[in-house]
């Protein structure tokens, strides 16, 4: 199995607040999961076509929708990883259609077996942000949910909105994923899963045979 891989870091948006001792560093990853999967999960028929989807079921790992070889963590205050070091998550999309965002499905789930720590609490908070050609998310828009972390792949975690954000045909908006100090979020340990290719990167030859070098790549969600 490929080796775990940690980059003792926090995730640098302007929006987003990290740990002092990880400023100006890089975000954490997990490494590739290691617990029990868990049962195969049947791609949602949406009653529309989404805004945005990432959620792309890899034909040789049945039923799967997103990879999970490797991820960047979602950290509360009081995780079991590293206590005191929150971590948040954003990740841009481009809206295909106009409308209005009733729920987002999102490739997060707990990894206690492969962080070597129990999760005290599963639930983070998921809002929807405006971009303005930032690069960054910028306002929130609509209403924020709150989705709670499955025990782990292929489940998907997902966030209902009691008031959705409107969103325009071709312009980009961010995930974004934060956790509070509410007592259902502050221990939140979990990990936000790439997307299903996102590791194919390429594949070399020196004469010794192939060698798979994988790439890492955005989590995977889905806007609808």
């Amino acid at each position: 199995m490929k080796a775990k891989t940690l980059i003792t870091s926090c995730c640098l948006f302007a929006i987003m607040a990290c740990g002092t001792a990880f400023a100006q560093q890089g975000k954490m990853m997990s490494g590739p999961y290691k617990g029990p999967m868990g049962p195969a999960v049947a791609p949602e028929i949406p009653d529309a076509a989404p805004f945005y989807t990432n959620l792309v079921t890899n034909p040789c790992v049945t039923s799967q929708m997103y990879s999970s070889d490797n991820g960047f963590l979602v950290l509360g205050p009081n995780n079991c990883f590293l206590a005191g070091a929150t971590q948040w998550i954003a990740y841009p999309f481009v809206a295909s259609k106009t409308g209005t965002v009733r729920k987002v499905q999102l490739a997060v789930t707990l990894d206690n077996a492969g962080l070597g720590c129990t999760s005290t609490t599963s639930a983070f908070t998921v809002q929807i942000y405006s971009d303005a050609c930032t690069g960054a998310p910028v306002s929130p828009l609509g209403s924020a949910a709150t989705a709670n972390a499955p025990a782990g792949p292929p489940s998907l975690a997902t966030a209902n909105f009691r008031t959705g954000a409107a969103l325009t045909m071709g312009t980009q908006y961010w995930v974004v994923v934060t956790t509070s100090t509410a007592a259902t979020q502050t221990g939140t340990t979990a990990v936000w899963w790439q997307t299903t290719f996102a590791t194919q990167g390429f594949n070399l030859n020196d004469g010794n045979g192939w060698i798979s070098a994988p790439l890492g790549g955005p989590g995977a969600f889905n806007v609808q």
